[in-house]
C-alpha cells in the first residue's frame, strides 16, 4: 500500500465524511483512529501545537507517553504514504495540496454552491468514537453539528432557489432532505407543506402537517406553532392550486444574508468579558432583532466549544419542554451516555424511551421523590455537558416555568458541581419585557446572588450603522447611513431586511427611496410586538401614526376620550415596549407597520375625530383639510384648503397657492358642489405666476 501511494504525483484527498480514508491515485488507505483524529483536527482547525494535540488523544497517558505516541503516529503515516502530509516541528499543519471533503463542504456552502455541497454526504468520522479522549470527543461532536448546520443551510437555500426557478419537484426533494437533517424544524415543515400545496397536492400538504404534529407530540410532548396550524387551516380551506413557477429573484450577496463583522458592541462585549472572568451567567436582554443572538454566538465562539439551545414559542405551557429538548439535543451528540441506573430511571420520567428493563418509574409522591428527580437531572446535565465551554440559550421568554425553576437550581449549584471548571457557562438571551413573572424572578435571584449579570443590548448608534453598512461591500450603502438610521432606529435586523428589500427590487443603486415597504422578519417581529400591547395602548399608537406631526398627548386625550392619568399609563407602556420615544415612533419602520395594521373601517373615523379636534385647536388649515379628506368628508375639507391657499397667496407663494386652490376644487367636485368648484378653479388660474 505504501508503495502504491508513493508512486506518481503527490496529490492526496482526505475523506473524513463517513469512513476515514486517504486517497491517492485511485488507491484508498483506511486511516487508523488516532491518525484520522490528527488529520481531521488539522483539516478543520488549522495549525496546532503538536504536544497539545497529543494530550487530547492520549488523555489518560503520561505526557512522555503521549509525546512518544504522537511521534510514532506521524512516522507511521509518513511511511504509509511516502509523503510529508503533516508538516512542522512543534506546531503541526497539513501540507499544501491535500484536499479535504469536509473543508470542501464548507467552501461550497460559503460560496453559494449549495447543490455541490449536498453531494458531500456522511457524518464526520462516522465509524469512530473517542470515549477515551473526552475533550477530543466533545470537539468532534461540535464539529459534526457545524457540518450539519452547513448542510441544513445548503438544503434550505437550494430548495428556495429551485422553487424560484419553477422546479417544484426538486424543491420538494430538498425540503424532505432538510427535514432529515432537522426533523424538529417547523420552518422546514411549513416549507414542505407550502410546496406540496403550490404543486397542486393539497392532501400531501395536509399529510405533512399531520406528520409534523405527530412527531412533536410523541417526541417533545408539544404542539405545532400557531403559524404552522394557521397554514394547515389555510391549505384545508383553499382549493387545490396548480403549480405556478416563480420569477427568480436577484441573488443576494452573502454579506447581506449575514454581515461579516460584529460592529458597535464594544460596551456589551467588555461587560461580557468581565462577567465571564467572574464565572457569572450572562443574560442579554433587548428588543427583537437588536442582535442579541449574534452577540451571544460570537462571544461563545471566542471562548471555545459551545452548544445552542432555543426556547420555542408554544413551550411556555408544557412542563420541562425546553429541558427535554436540551437533553435530546445533547443525546443526539452523545447517543449512549454511561449514566448510573438511578439517573436513567429519573430520565425516563420525561423521556419514556430511556426506561430500562424495569419499565417506567412510579409517579412521584413526595418532596423526597422530587428532590431525587432534580438531583438526577442536575448530574445528567453536568455529565453530558462536560467538555463544552458555553451553552447559548436563546429566547428565554418562551421557556416553560418548570425548566426555568430547574435552570435556577442548576446555575445556583454550578460552583458545587462535581466537574467544576468543566461545566459550561450559560449565555442567555431574551426579549426585554417578555419574560414571565416567574422567569424574571429567577433571573433576578441569580443577579442578587452575584451569580449572573443582565446586559441590555441597545440599537446601534449612527456611527456603528455606518460601519455596518461599510462592511457589506455594497456600492453606495454607506452613504445611506442617515436614511437607514431614521427608518430602522439602528436595529440590525431591520437594517438588513430593508437592504434585502431594496436589493431584490433593484433600488439600492438609485439611493434611498421615498417609501420603503415593510417586509420580511422585521415586519413580523414588529407585528408580534404590537400584538402584545394592551388594546388602549395600541389605539394610542394608531392615533400617533395617523396624526403624524400634529400628535400631542392632549390631542390624543380628546380624540380617544381618555383621562390624563390613563393616557400617561398607555404612553408609558408604548415607551417601555420601544414603540414610542416621547411623542414620536422610535423609527419609521414602526410607523409604517402600525399604519398598515389599522383596520380600514377605523381609519376614516379616527381622521374625522382628529380633524374636529384640530379645528377646535386652530391648527394649520392644510393639516385640518387633509384629515377631513382622509375622513371621507371632502366638503368639510374644501374651506380649509381655500384658507391655506389664501395664506400662501398673501405671502406671494403663488405656485403653492394655486396647488391648494386646485385641491379645494377637487374636494368640492368630489362632494358634488360643481359650481363652487369652478369658482375656486378660476381663482387658481388668476394667480399671477401660477
Amino acid at each position: 500500500m505504501a508503495e502504491a501511494l508513493a508512486e506518481g504525483s503527490q496529490v492526496f484527498h482526505l475523506e473524513l465524511l463517513g469512513e476515514a480514508r486517504l486517497r491517492h491515485d485511485g488507491v484508498a488507505l483506511p486511516l487508523e483512529r488516532r491518525t484520522a483524529a490528527v488529520l481531521t483536527w488539522l483539516a478543520l482547525e488549522g495549525p496546532h501545537p503538536k504536544y497539545r494535540l497529543a494530550g487530547l488523544l492520549w488523555a489518560e497517558s503520561s505526557e512522555v507517553t503521549a509525546r512518544n505516541n504522537m511521534r510514532q503516529l506521524l512516522r507511521r503515516l509518513r511511511l504509509a504514504t511516502g509523503a510529508e502530509l503533516v508538516q512542522g516541528g512543534d506546531v503541526l499543519s497539513l501540507a499544501e495540496g491535500v484536499s479535504i471533503d469536509a473543508a470542501e463542504l464548507q467552501a461550497h456552502v460559503l460560496a453559494g454552491r449549495h447543490a455541490r455541497a449536498l453531494e458531500l454526504d456522511g457524518v464526520l468520522l462516522a465509524a469512530l468514537e473517542f470515549d477515551d479522549c473526552p475533550e477530543f470527543q466533545a470537539w468532534l461532536e461540535n464539529a459534526r453539528e457545524r457540518l450539519d448546520k452547513l448542510r441544513r443551510r445548503a438544503a434550505s437555500a437550494e430548495s428556495e432557489s429551485r422553487e424560484r426557478a419553477g422546479d417544484l419537484s426538486g424543491a420538494l426533494v430538498l425540503a424532505e432532505k432538510l427535514l432529515e437533517l432537522d426533523p424538529y424544524s417547523e420552518d422546514a415543515w411549513r416549507r414542505l407543506m407550502r410546496l406540496h400545496y403550490v404543486a397542486g397536492d393539497r392532501m400531501a400538504a395536509l399529510n405533512a402537517f399531520e406528520r409534523c404534529r405527530r412527531l412533536l407530540r410523541e417526541e417533545l410532548a408539544t404542539q405545532p406553532l400557531p403559524q404552522t396550524v394557521a397554514l394547515a387551516r389555510e391549505i384545508e380551506r383553499g382549493p387545490p392550486t396548480p403549480a405556478v413557477p416563480r420569477v427568480p429573484a436577484a441573488k443576494l450577496p452573502l454579506s447581506v444574508l449575514r454581515p461579516p463583522v460584529l460592529v458597535g458592541r464594544e460596551r456589551e462585549w467588555a461587560k461580557m468579558e468581565e462577567a465571564w472572568a467572574s464565572g457569572m451567567t450572562i443574560f442579554l436582554s433587548g428588543e427583537p432583532g437588536v442582535g442579541k443572538t449574534r452577540l451571544a454566538h460570537d462571544f461563545a465562539a471566542s471562548r471555545g466549544q459551545y452548544l445552542i439551545l432555543e426556547s420555542r414559542p408554544g413551550e411556555a405551557h408544557v412542563a420541562y419542554a425546553t429541558h427535554v429538548r436540551l437533553l435530546r439535543q445533547i443525546l443526539a451528540r452523545r447517543p449512549d451516555p454511561k449514566v448510573e441506573p438511578w439517573v436513567r430511571k429519573e430520565m425516563a420520567r420525561l423521556m419514556p424511551d430511556m426506561a430500562g428493563p424495569e419499565g417506567l418509574p412510579p409517579p412521584m409522591v413526595d418532596e423526597h421523590d422530587r428532590s431525587r428527580f432534580l438531583e438526577a437531572h442536575c448530574q445528567l446535565v453536568y455529565q453530558l455537558c462536560s467538555g463544552l465551554d458555553a451553552i447559548v440559550a436563546d429566547d428565554l421568554q418562551n421557556m416553560d416555568a418548570a425548566t426555568a425553576e430547574f435552570a435556577l437550581l442548576m446555575l445556583s449549584r454550578r460552583h458545587d458541581a462535581p466537574m467544576e471548571g468543566v461545566f459550561p457557562r450559560f449565555i442567555d438571551t431574551y426579549r426585554t419585557g417578555d419574560l414571565s413573572a416567574f422567569a424574571a424572578s429567577c433571573v433576578q435571584r441569580l443577579v442578587d446572588a452575584g451569580l449572573a449579570v443582565v446586559i441590555e443590548v441597545e440599537p446601534l448608534e449612527s456611527t456603528a450603522v455606518g460601519s455596518l453598512l461599510g462592511s457589506l461591500e455594497l456600492a453606495g450603502a454607506e452613504e445611506l447611513t442617515p436614511h437607514v438610521v431614521r427608518y430602522t432606529g439602528g436595529n440590525p435586523l431591520f437594517i438588513m431586511e430593508a437592504l434585502r428589500h431594496l436589493l431584490e427590487n433593484g433600488g439600492l443603486e438609485r439611493g434611498w427611496p421615498e417609501h420603503v415597504h415593510p417586509s420580511g422578519r422585521g415586519r413580523d417581529l414588529i407585528q408580534q410586538r404590537l400584538e402584545r400591547l394592551s388594546p388602549h395602548a395600541l389605539q394610542v399608537a394608531r392615533l400617533v401614526a395617523l396624526a403624524r406631526t400634529a400628535f400631542a398627548q392632549e390631542l390624543a386625550g380628546e380624540v380617544l376620550e381618555l383621562s390624563p392619568m390613563a393616557l400617561a399609563t398607555h404612553m408609558a407602556e408604548l415607551e417601555a415596549a420601544h414603540v414610542l420615544r416621547g411623542e414620536h415612533f422610535t423609527h419609521e419602520l414602526l410607523f409604517e407597520v402600525v399604519r398598515e395594521t389599522i383596520p380600514p373601517s377605523l381609519v376614516p373615523l379616527l381622521h374625522r375625530r382628529l380633524a374636529s379636534a384640530l379645528e377646535q385647536r386652530k391648527a394649520a388649515p392644510v393639516v385640518v383639510a387633509q384629515h377631513w379628506m382622509e375622513g371621507k368628508e371632502p366638503e368639510r375639507a374644501a374651506p380649509f384648503f381655500v384658507a391655506a391657499a389664501n395664506a400662501e397667496a398673501s405671502a406671494f407663494r403663488h405656485m403653492e397657492a394655486a396647488l391648494l386652490y386646485f385641491r379645494a376644487a377637487s374636494a368640492l367636485e368630489e362632494a358634488g358642489s360643481f359650481e363652487e368648484a369652478a369658482r375656486v378653479r378660476a381663482r387658481a388660474r388668476h394667480i399671477p405666476s401660477a
